[in-house]
């Protein structure tokens, strides 16, 4: 698969779990402790680069731990996971050793894109912190990406 036709099935299957993203997004924004200082939505690519990966909210602060305890059950916007039937939600797979890109930069920047759009529709509009999205180990070539 080349570059634009994995980017195009990608943001086609993140549009359809733009939903459920931002269910856990507006849930996890109203459960905000107050002591946080900041906001990241953070791409965690499988270090394989073959295309699997997870979005979840981080908080920054004093006293982490606690901070993110009180979002964990909504913290997770996407998580690709492995199933007997296939993958869920069902992204392309790459060859990360016959691919002519960076599978984890180009899917990074994909995602980063898509959190943009998610995070526009989201109950945001009394979050008075810095907002970022980042991707794991500085995949991305656009990233990151300040949102507030």
């Amino acid at each position: 698969m080349e570059e634009n036709e994995y980017k195009i099935e990608l943001r086609k299957v993140l549009d359809e779990n733009s939903s459920s993203a931002l269910v856990n997004l507006n849930k996890t924004l109203q459960a905000l402790p107050e002591k946080t200082k900041g906001v990241e939505l953070m791409i965690f690519p499988d270090q394989d680069g073959e295309g699997t990966f997870g979005v979840r909210v981080s908080l920054s602060g004093p006293d982490l731990y606690v901070l993110n305890k009180a979002i964990e059950d909504s913290a997770d916007l996407i998580n690709v996971i492995h199933t007997p039937e296939g993958l869920k939600p069902n992204v392309p797979l790459m060859d990360p050793f016959d691919s002519s890109f960076e599978v984890n930069d180009v899917l990074s920047d994909v995602v980063g894109d898509w959190l943009k759009t998610v995070w526009k529709k989201a109950n945001n509009e009394n979050i008075n912190l810095p907002v970022t999205i980042i991707a794991d180990e500085d995949y991305g070539m656009n990233l990151p990406i300040k949102l507030n």
